[in-house]
């Protein structure tokens, strides 16, 4: 048998729905994470011009307000694709149900997977605060 080795990618599964069906985050993989940052970063500039669009829609025409909604609706079949791309083919079906999301379900599942990658953040600088410890602790003194 010939030589082997296998690379820790670190797959978090993570839950999304009572079906049990799961999505993963791949905190190591820098393409993935890249991937996320710049998916993030478009619904950031979408949900901010779709508020003040929305706010200034408030006391506008039907008609006017029908524009917005289907701006709205444009931007999150937008959003629903690139999450798909990023996280897999299904995630938001996983995710979301059926339904098409809105633009504040996108805002509640970007902010739960913000909180999550947070976490790992927090565990890998203890782990390399450990890892400093016992360099420092067993390394030689010469």
């Amino acid at each position: 048998m010939g030589n082997s080795i296998r690379a820790n990618r670190e797959v978090q599964k993570i839950e999304v729905n009572d079906a049990g069906e799961y999505i993963t985050l791949e905190p190591k993989n820098t393409t993935f994470m890249n991937n996320l940052i710049i998916l993030m970063k478009e619904f950031e500039a979408a949900s901010s011009e779709l508020s003040a669009q929305l706010s200034r829609a408030e006391n506008e025409s039907v008609d006017e307000v029908s524009s917005v909604i289907a701006q709205v609706a444009e931007v999150c079949a937008n959003l629903t694709v690139r999450t798909d791309e990023v996280f897999g083919a299904g995630t938001c079906r996983k995710v979301f149900g059926s339904q098409a999301p809105g633009i504040y379900e996108f805002a509640d599942f970007f902010g739960q997977i913000g909180g999550l990658l947070q976490e790992y953040a927090k565990k890998q600088v203890e782990l390399n605060e450990k890892v400093a410890e016992y360099k420092k602790k067993y390394s030689r003194r010469e």
